[in-house]
């Protein structure tokens, strides 16, 4: 590497079979195709293994779908798939990227170039699994990421992620279409039970089957000869067999505004099969036209269905739930693509108090305090509960008067994490008594204590939120929110979230669970206040991007009440070294 970087010369691999430009002819790789002439197109593939690549470019050739560059970055001694990207984000003869990654260490930079175009970028992530990682430790010296970090920090940019072969093609092939604008899908079949099982699989996928134009039905009615098939949608053409009312059909469909994109699901043997092939290509030129995606499944023999493939370019699915979740792919991707581009907003903080507790934690080597946390919390700008830290039992009375009772004692440690597993935290406490009682037992767990116990103002009718943060070594500061209390426990749900992140993604990390509805309001309780929780997410993001010494925050529990939201835990972990 230093003799190559010394004379200018940059370096595939090593541990790879090398790059193919099909539009020019440099093909590298010594493993012949097993499927056929390769077409010229506009699909790219970067790949971190050479087997991987070949299967691909194999499949592509099965479903003829044109490539434009191959390459195999095997173990990225020097070029990696940041540079690989950057190149072909600027390549007129790409439009569709796909890349296959066992290890992401450059997540940040991956999200950055995803940010900076409009081509869509499909990535195969593989390596998620115990088994999968001790190979991939061995194949290509690939380091894990935490896979959901991975999932939420994709979605993010608008990277569609796939996790098998199958979707990857059906990605490419639904991307090859004009975009999928909506919900509203309009489902057409030659068999009245595979529109059932694709109405179905479309709800699953988030679509809404319309009811179709009064008119337009009556007009399709009057098709029909045995009157006995009611026109609906899903359409059933029963006992209609016309191809030429097939493309009538089809064309008014998509002449529908309401229309985003049609599922036609069409069968073909015998003497059925040529003009079946002139039908295809009316659709793919009415898909053109009206700039709507149509998702054509075909159900033929294997001979026919080959030579469809490889003579008209136009994407085939064979089964319903492939080309819907393909549709669902493209969809979702058009409205991430659309949406406005939002700037995280940037809260006033007490800097200098902030940065102060933070060196002072890493000039003594420890993580911060409980008090500490929670002060920088509080310096920027979350509501916290009322509280003092008190170092001799006869500051207790004092302290008491001042914050009132009902009060949680907790013990301050540098030592110990989790204080109430060892009784250092008591909840409740209603007289001075127990406080003293408390006082004098979590003094006794640490007798060389001098950091005091933590006296803290109830917050009650709340529900409790866990909002945290860490700092991943590919993607930087990762927000998390979830329930707390027992749903954490049973619906073990959460969120994630790459940071800076603005209003809009905030309050999807809260509207997007689950359990979410119990925020809301259930069986007659008040809701919470969403925008108090969706502030908080706002400013612990600009706290982990403003403190690189940050390495972790949790704020756990969180009180969301009905107006306001208040932090009453919190820890600080902070690197070892001041940063800049």
């Amino acid at each position: 590497l230093l003799i190559a970087q010394k004379w200018g010369i940059r370096i595939v691999g090593p541990n790879g079979i090398g790059v193919a430009n099909i539009h020019n002819g440099f093909v590298v790789p010594f493993v012949k195709m097993k499927r056929g002439p390769v077409s010229k197109g506009k699909l790219s593939i970067l790949s971190q293994s050479g087997g991987v690549l070949l299967t691909y470019a194999n499949l592509m050739v099965s479903a003829n779908v044109g490539l434009s560059k191959l390459v195999s970055m095997g173990n990225k001694l020097d070029l990696n798939e940041i540079d690989y990207l950057k190149y072909l984000i600027e390549d007129p003869e790409t439009e569709i990227i796909g890349l296959y990654l066992e290890s992401l260490e450059h997540g940040r930079e991956l999200m950055d170039i995803a940010r900076s175009t409009t081509k869509p970028i499909i990535v195969h992530k593989a390596n998620t699994g115990e088994g999968s990682r001790q190979i991939a430790k061995f194949h290509t010296a690939a380091l894990a990421n935490d896979d959901k970090v991975v999932e939420a920090a994709l979605r993010q940019v608008d990277i569609i992620r796939t996790k098998d072969f199958r979707s990857f093609v059906n990605a490419v092939k639904i991307l090859s279409l004009p975009p999928c604008q909506g919900r509203n899908l309009a489902i057409v079949s030659r068999s009245g039970g595979i529109g059932v099982v694709a109405a179905d699989s479309a709800e699953r996928h988030g679509f809404r089957l319309i009811p179709p134009d009064p008119k337009l039905l009556q007009q399709f009615y009057s098709l029909f000869r045995a009157k006995v098939i009611q026109p609906t949608n899903p359409l059933d053409l029963g006992d209609l067999f016309n191809f030429d009312l097939y493309t009538t059909i089809l064309e008014k469909g998509l002449q529908f505004p309401a229309v985003h994109a049609i599922l036609f699901m069409h069968g073909a043997t015998g003497e059925e099969k040529e003009p079946s092939r002139k039908f295809i290509q009316a659709v793919k030129e009415l898909s053109s036209r009206y700039q709507k995606p149509v998702a054509f499944l075909y159900n033929t023999d294997e001979e026919e269905l080959a030579y469809i493939k490889r003579t008209i370019d136009f994407p085939i699915f064979t089964e319903p739930e492939d080309a819907l979740a393909a549709l669902a792919i493209s969809r979702d991707h058009y409205r991430r693509l659309t949406s406005s581009k939002e700037k995280p907003p940037l809260f006033p903080m007490d800097r200098a108090r902030i940065s102060s507790i933070l060196k002072q934690a890493i000039q003594k080597k420890r993580d911060l305090l409980l008090p500490e946390a929670m002060e920088v919390i509080q310096a920027c700008g979350i509501s916290v509960a009322e509280s003092t830290t008190v170092h001799h039992k006869e500051e207790l009375e004092e302290a008491l008067h001042k914050i009132g009772f009902p009060v949680a004692m907790k013990m301050v440690s540098s030592e110990i994490s989790h204080k109430s597993d060892v009784g250092g935290v008591v909840l409740n406490i209603d007289s001075l008594h127990k406080a003293e009682e408390a006082f004098e037992k979590m003094m006794a767990l640490t007798p060389e204590n001098r950091w005091g116990v933590f006296v803290q103002k109830m917050v009650l009718n709340g529900k409790e939120v866990i909002v945290g943060a860490k700092r991943d070594p590919s993607f930087g500061p990762v927000l998390l929110f979830g329930l707390g209390g027992i749903y954490v426990e049973v619906l073990q749900e959460t969120s994630l979230r790459v940071a800076p992140i603005h209003r809009s993604e905030a309050e999807e990390m809260v509207s997007e669970l689950k359990g979410s509805a119990i925020l809301k309001g259930i069986r007659g309780e008040p809701p919470r206040d969403m925008e108090a929780l969706t502030e908080i997410l706002l400013r612990v993001s600009q706290l982990m991007v403003e403190f690189s010494e940050i390495e972790g925050i949790d704020i756990n529990p969180v009180m969301a009440l009905e107006k306001g939201a208040i932090a009453v835990d919190a820890r600080i972990i902070v690197s070892r070294e001041i940063r800049a």
